[in-house]
């Protein structure tokens, strides 16, 4: 059955995808892997990202900050689902790639190859462009394949997610680097625009004392030489001058070459620090000491060498109106005896391709409107951290999506885009009296090596989620503004129905019933109650029992093969592999004479739900719930127990005495349950004559 996440025209995103600078859905995906479908799932990523893979493992998932299920008890663990799916996908994956053709007649050239620079080749692709990339290393990927270290995203899911784009057809010139090897002039004459995704692949150095000395090393650097095979000697002793994501991976990669004691030195407090936190926290476990509050003064050298680092203490970093401009003490310092400096204090970008061009450049930066994406030059853009400063892996690819539209634009019109601020409208915070009603569920948090085992090689330190783990915290999602409406308001009669069952104190009646989406749990109560069949869920309609059942048998008609069958209504949420959740085939049904019909909650299911299978040919209906205080929806079981009761006495007075309709719940494991359950119920209705076949 398809129980799609539907958004209505004009309805507010739910939090998880307007906080993502994409608008990935999330809320789709995660319903998709706890149905089973995780090709669907990863349609769905790739529709808004052309790197899942990459972001299953070292996005900072701003969605996950915004989940709602955070007023309940944590937010639903949406990275690492997004990592399950694409590693549960591959050969979907590899064989859902297809070559698009240039049908524009345009051709477009990318210099860079990072997040953003492939983002608008695959994007312009799809556009029917004919698109090349230039990369002046031999390998494609920019900073994700020679800056992140590889225990943070191994070198092969990042081909993955290349590979997709390059099969598109998109071109790709490596170790080419513009202004040496080909003028960026050069490459304008042939293309019709170009896009410049050059990104910050320098450090920032300090003119302190003795920062020439031998051992003193730029993070990028650094981290660049490490990932491709060429790390630096290192003595026993090593100090990272930076408080950020650089220099947290720069700490860690020195602490798994060897290094016994590294520390990190930073301006600011441990709440100021803009590293991400989780990052800080292994970084901590890792042995790596981190220095707050101290910024450096002078490298200390000995025969030229690196001995040691002058720190002074920092009392403020940023102003009253939040700028950074530190502040020191210059009479409390501190001396740290070390063999190397590795400096990690900002980035920025290498523009020796724009030299000798008439390329707008300002103190070190290339001049670019931020609304437009254009440079100084028409047809020239540029997208990623060039664009706009440090930055993540998604801010890159949503840069490079904006960069598409806007080239698109140009050369269909010839004119500038001026593109549209992200203002997303969200469903804003859970209200407290309905997060106090919901089932708390543990968050699956992703398995980490241990510190001692992770330090002694760069191998990946997560454990991927396991099916089980993967559909147990899809699950947990809330499925934000897929709820109840009512569908017409001459179907309401205000008879208060809906507000008496609603677990959640959601539904109101005021005339006509309101169930406002951003607190509507989705549990389906009210519908399923509804006397008139006037509420609908946009995810599980009131009609999707008959309309799934028609499909299912319409083939079955058509060659006129069937025989008496049962059908099984269970919980999807109970399921911890999509052995149930994968379709039937019709040769599966008549052999086992049972048709399996999965629900999300089987307290959805309406009095006509449970009386149609008897029309379409059904001789018996089971409907298996949860086990006791099982269930995401309180009072549900008790509702359905009344409806089973009031359709059996409906098919009791329409003289269906033959007709069995039983209502059961799971016992320990619902998987080993069912089965039996259905063998049971088959066998108690069952003539005489083929109860021993049964048995």
């Amino acid at each position: 059955m398809d129980n799609r996440s539907v958004i209505l025209p004009g309805d507010p995103l739910p939090n998880c995808s307007a906080a993502c600078p994409v608008h990935t859905d999330t809320r789709g995906y995660a319903e998709a892997i706890s149905e089973g479908n995780y090709e669907k799932a990863l349609d769905l990523l790739l529709q808004a990202n052309p790197f899942p893979s990459v972001c299953g493992r070292i996005c900072h998932h701003p969605c996950e900050k915004e989940c709602r299920r955070k007023e309940v008890d944590a937010p639903v663990s949406l990275r690492m689902l997004k990592r399950f799916v694409v590693e549960n996908t591959r050969e979907y994956r590899r064989a859902r790639r297809q070559r698009i053709e240039p049908t524009q007649g345009k051709k477009v050239a990318i210099i860079g190859s990072g997040p953003a620079g492939l983002t608008v080749a695959h994007d312009l692709a799809l556009l029917g462009y004919h698109t090349i990339v230039f990369e002046q290393d031999s390998q494609l990927g920019g900073m994700l394949a020679h800056a992140i270290p590889r225990y943070r995203l191994p070198l092969h899911a990042l081909r993955e997610d290349i590979d997709d784009i390059l099969a598109m057809g998109v071109e790709t010139r490596t170790a080419c680097r513009v202004g040496v090897d080909i003028s960026l002039e050069e490459i304008r004459k042939k293309h019709d625009a170009v896009v410049l995704a050059i990104g910050l692949s320098e450090s920032v150095t300090l003119p302190i004392p003795g920062s020439e000395s031998e051992g003193v090393f730029p993070g990028i650097t650094f981290l660049w030489d490490v990932a491709n095979g060429h790390p630096p000697p290192l003595g026993d002793r090593v100090l990272i001058i930076g408080g950020g994501n650089v220099a947290v991976d720069a700490a860690r990669t020195a602490r798994r070459l060897g290094v016994g004691q590294v520390f990190m030195a930073c301006l600011e407090t441990p709440e100021e620090m803009p590293a991400w936190q989780w990052e800080i926290q292994e970084a901590r476990e890792e042995g790596i000491e981190i220095l707050n509050s101290w910024g450096p003064k002078a490298v200390l050298s000995r025969g030229g060498k690196v001995a040691g680092m002058e720190l002074k203490r920092c009392t403020r970093v940023f102003d009253d109106h939040g700028r950074f401009a530190p502040q020191y003490d210059e009479a409390r310092t501190m001396t740290l005896d070390v063999d190397q400096v590795i400096m990690t204090i900002g980035q920025r970008a290498d523009l020796s391709c724009v030299k000798e061009t008439e390329l707008a450049v300002e103190r070190g930066r290339l001049m670019c409107d931020s609304h437009t994406l254009s440079t100084s030059e028409p047809g020239v853009f540029a997208c990623g951290e060039v664009l706009t400063g440090p930055g993540s892996a998604i801010h890159a690819i949503a840069s490079g999506h904006r960069a598409a539209q806007a080239v698109h634009h140009y050369l269909q019109t010839g004119e500038r885009l001026v593109l549209p601020r992200e203002d997303v409208p969200s469903l804003g915070l859970l209200p407290q009296r309905v997060a106090s009603l919901a089932r708390k569920m543990t968050r699956r948090e992703a398995a980490l090596l241990d510190p001692r085992e992770r330090i002694g090689d760069f191998s990946e330190i997560e454990s991927p989620f396991n099916e089980r783990e993967a559909l147990e915290e899809a699950r947990r999602c809330l499925a934000c503004a897929t709820g109840a409406r009512l569908e017409s308001s001459q179907a309401c009669a205000g008879c208060l129905t809906c507000a008496r069952v609603c677990p959640f104190g959601v539904a109101t009646v005021d005339r006509t019933a309101a169930m406002p989406a951003e607190e509507c749990q989705a549990c389906g109560l009210c519908a399923a109650e509804c006397p008139a069949a006037g509420i609908a869920l946009k995810r599980f309609a009131t009609n999707q029992m008959k309309q799934t059942l028609g499909e299912i048998l319409a083939p079955a008609r058509a060659v006129k093969i069937w025989t008496p069958f049962l059908v099984a209504y269970c919980c999807l949420y109970e399921t911890t592999s999509r052995k149930y959740l994968k379709p039937q085939s019709l040769e599966e049904i008549e052999g086992s004479g049972i048709l399996r019909i999965m629900v999300p909650c089987v307290g959805r299911l309406s009095s006509l739900d449970l009386v149609e299978p008897f029309e379409m040919g059904a001789d018996r209906v089971v409907v298996i719930a949860c086990k006791e205080e099982g269930c995401l929806y309180m009072g549900s079981e008790e509702l359905l127990g009344r409806r089973v009761a009031h359709a059996q006495k409906f098919l009791k007075e329409i003289g269906l005495e033959k007709a069995s309709l039983q209502f059961r719940q799971t016992r320990g494991s619902a998987e080993a349950s069912w089965p039996a359950i259905w063998k049971e119920v088959q066998h108690e209705t069952a003539p005489e004559s083929e109860k021993e076949s049964l048995k």
